[in-house]
């Protein structure tokens, strides 16, 4: 054998051992990186999850006229100064007709539903703005807040209604 090929008889281990670190790297690398997926997938998924039932809500709450009709005389679920009830008040207060009357089941957290706010209000198209008894198209705001215990997701939502009631009735 010559001198130089007996320079290079390990070469070929050495070569061998960075390839095998370089493998073993951009695996961990990738495992690492599916776990973050994995995590951001979840995440969005109990964040989805408390949308709905916030929106859920809110939904209950459209269903009813009388919802609309306790918050301007003051009544029912919303006697006195409350500025909010939970999720189980207004099931059963405003469950749509035929429904159980337990709630469908919810998170492991809270839902809340806000006094919806007649933010804006308007001559009905047609009527007399001179007539005080002139229906008006009312602009509603209803904020539910819901959280997620477990997964410690929020959320605020904000749906926004038009009704048209008699005057006066956007207090």
């Amino acid at each position: 054998m010559t001198r130089a090929s007996r320079s290079q008889q390990g070469m070929t281990l050495v070569i061998a051992m960075v390839m095998l670190v370089v493998i073993t790297l951009f695996v961990v690398t990738m495992i690492r990186m599916s776990g973050t997926s994995a995590t951001i997938v979840g995440n969005m998924q109990a964040q989805k999850s408390v949308d709905s039932e916030a929106q859920q809500a809110a939904e209950v709450a459209l269903g009813n006229f009388a919802f609309f009709d306790d918050v301007i005389q003051n009544k029912n679920a919303w006697a006195g100064t409350l500025d909010k009830i939970s999720y189980a008040v207004l099931w059963d207060k405003y469950r749509p007709s035929g429904a159980s009357a337990t709630p469908p089941a919810m998170l492991a957290g809270d839902i809340a539903l806000y006094r919806p706010q007649c933010v804006h209000f308007e001559t009905a198209p047609g009527y007399s703005a001179l007539s005080a008894v002139a229906p008006q198209d009312t602009f509603w705001d209803i904020r539910v807040d819901a959280s997620d215990a477990f997964t410690k997701a929020t959320t605020e939502t904000h749906q926004g209604v038009r009704i048209r009631l008699p005057a006066g009735n956007c207090p």
